[in-house]
C-alpha cells in the first residue's frame, strides 16, 4: 500500500513537472508571437510614405497597416531616411515597406505580394526639355535621385549613362534642378509627389516639365531579409493572404484613391 502511494506521488510530480514546463513553453511562445514586427518606411516620398511631425502616413503605410491588421500581427512602424531604413532591413533589424523589386535585392530579401504601385517620373526645368525614350538618351546628363534607391531594371540601365547626383530627399533635388545644378530630377511616386514638393517649396508647377517617358511604373512590396526567414516566413504567409484579399476586395485601390485627391 505504502509503495503504491509513493508511486502515485512520483507520477503526480512527473505530471506536474510536465504541466509546468508545458505552460512555461506556451507562455514563452505566446510572448514571442506577440512581439510586434518592426517595420521601416521612407520618410520623404509623399504621398506614398512620409513623416509629418510624429505621424507616419501615405498610401503604402496605410496598406501595410491594413495588411498586418488583417493578418493579426502587431506592427511597430518607423519612418526614416531611406538609406538608413534600407540598411536596417538589410541587416535583419526590421522589415521595410514601399520597395521596388530588383534581381540584386531578391538575393537578399523575401518579398511580399504587391502593396501598392509606384510611378517614377523624370522632371526637368521648363525650357530645358530634351528627348528621352531610351537609357542612352541620358548620356552625360546630371540626374538627381534618392541616395540608395533603385527604381527597377530600366533605372539600373540608365545609370550606366548619366552622372548621378544622390541626395536624401526630393525637395533638395528640386531645389538643385531649379537652380540649374541638375539636368533632370527623378521623382516618385508620380506627379502627385511632384506637386506636393513644389507646393512645399513655394514654387509654381509651371516652372517644371514632366517628360513623357516614365523611369518606372512598378509595384511596391514589403521586404524582409532572408537571414530572418525562419521567424519571418510564417508572418509573411499571413500578410500575403491579406494583401491578396485586399487586391480582390478593392481595399488597395481605395487606399490609393484617397491619396490621389
Amino acid at each position: 500500500m505504502f509503495k503504491m502511494l509513493q508511486d502515485g506521488k512520483k507520477q503526480l510530480k512527473t505530471h506536474l513537472s510536465f504541466a509546468i514546463v508545458g505552460a512555461a513553453l506556451a507562455v514563452s511562445a505566446s510572448a514571442v508571437a506577440a512581439d510586434p514586427v518592426k517595420m521601416y518606411a521612407n520618410d520623404a516620398v509623399p504621398p506614398k510614405a512620409w513623416r509629418e511631425g510624429t505621424q507616419t502616413q501615405g498610401y503604402v503605410i496605410d496598406a501595410t497597416r491594413e495588411a498586418f491588421r488583417r493578418a493579426g500581427v502587431e506592427l511597430q512602424l518607423e519612418a526614416a531616411p531611406f538609406k538608413r531604413a534600407y540598411t536596417q532591413a538589410e541587416a535583419g533589424e526590421g522589415w521595410l515597406t514601399g520597395i521596388f523589386k530588383t534581381p540584386d535585392r531578391e538575393k537578399i530579401f523575401l518579398y511580399s505580394e504587391p502593396v501598392g504601385v509606384d510611378e517614377v517620373i523624370l522632371v526637368v526645368a521648363k525650357g530645358h526639355e530634351f528627348p528621352f525614350e531610351k537609357a542612352e538618351d541620358l548620356k552625360g546628363k546630371r540626374i538627381g535621385f534618392q541616395d540608395g534607391a533603385s527604381y527597377g531594371t530600366f533605372f539600373i540601365e540608365t545609370q550606366k549613362h548619366f552622372q548621378g547626383d544622390a541626395d536624401s530627399n526630393p525637395r533638395q533635388r528640386l531645389q538643385k534642378l531649379l537652380a540649374g545644378r541638375l539636368d533632370a530630377a527623378i521623382i516618385n511616386p508620380g506627379e502627385a509627389a511632384l506637386a506636393y514638393q513644389m507646393k512645399a517649396l513655394g514654387e509654381p508647377m509651371e516652372k517644371v516639365v514632366v517628360l513623357a517617358k516614365r523611369i518606372a511604373v512598378e509595384p511596391n512590396y514589403i521586404i524582409v531579409a532572408r537571414s530572418q526567414e525562419a521567424a519571418a516566413a510564417p508572418i509573411l504567409v499571413k500578410v500575403n493572404e491579406a494583401l491578396k484579399a485586399m487586391a480582390v476586395d478593392g481595399a488597395l485601390e481605395k487606399i490609393m484613391d484617397t491619396y490621389r485627391r
